[in-house]
């Protein structure tokens, strides 16, 4: 399923200035370098600047819509965090497992309950279920679950990442319509997305 998540993090920000550069026409290479030649990012290191700028074109790329990305670029704050939650599932096979697996699921149940232990238990799952999990460090683990919990508090199915209670949210239409118009009827239930399809 792959760490790679562990060094990218939440990325809104950042993804919102790649996002605008490539409906402008820009390819990934030119909206990468746009980012290193101008700083646009405001990093202290050009290091940090290509690895985030790749970071951002692998999940525009990976949504293969048009229109959540222009959510993204353009959006309002809610539904661009909820695009890029949407763009995070499509481009790393954890967090959509974690969204469809463990939130869908308790969203589904009505069991808004989400607690540390939670976490550690989904963790378990994944040690005994694939066996990049059951090698990986502690650190990385920690960082894993950091990130996975900061998307919650994001898009603000979490109040904050001391919060053991799920927030039942709201798709955003343009997000949900959006997801809908890709076929990926199966995303929706991390979404809070009950009714039928």
């Amino acid at each position: 399923m792959g760490n790679t998540i562990a060094r990218e993090q939440w990325l809104l920000r950042e993804c919102r200035i790649v996002a605008a550069m490539r409906l402008n026409g820009m390819s990934d290479v030119e909206a990468a370098g746009a980012v290193k030649r101008e700083n646009l990012f405001q990093y202290p290191t050009e290091r940090t600047l290509t690895r985030i700028s790749k970071a951002c074109n692998k999940r525009i790329d990976a949504v293969r819509s048009r229109e959540i990305v222009e959510i993204v670029a353009e959006g309002l704050p809610d539904a661009a965090a909820q695009a890029n939650l949407y763009m995070m599932m499509c481009a790393y096979p954890l967090v959509r497992h974690f969204m469809l697996d463990e939130i869908a699921h308790r969203f589904a149940e009505l069991d808004y309950s989400f607690s540390a232990t939670d976490m550690n238990a989904y963790f378990v799952r994944l040690e005994e279920e694939f066996d990049n999990f059951a090698t990986s460090s502690e650190t990385t683990i920690a960082k894993l679950k950091q990130v996975l919990k900061k998307c919650l508090v994001e898009v603000g199915m979490l109040e904050s990442a001391r919060s053991e209670r799920l927030v039942p949210i709201y798709i955003d239409p343009e997000v949900r319509a959006a997801i809908e118009a890709k076929g990926d009827y199966a995303a929706l239930p991390a979404f809070n997305c009950r009714e039928a399809c």
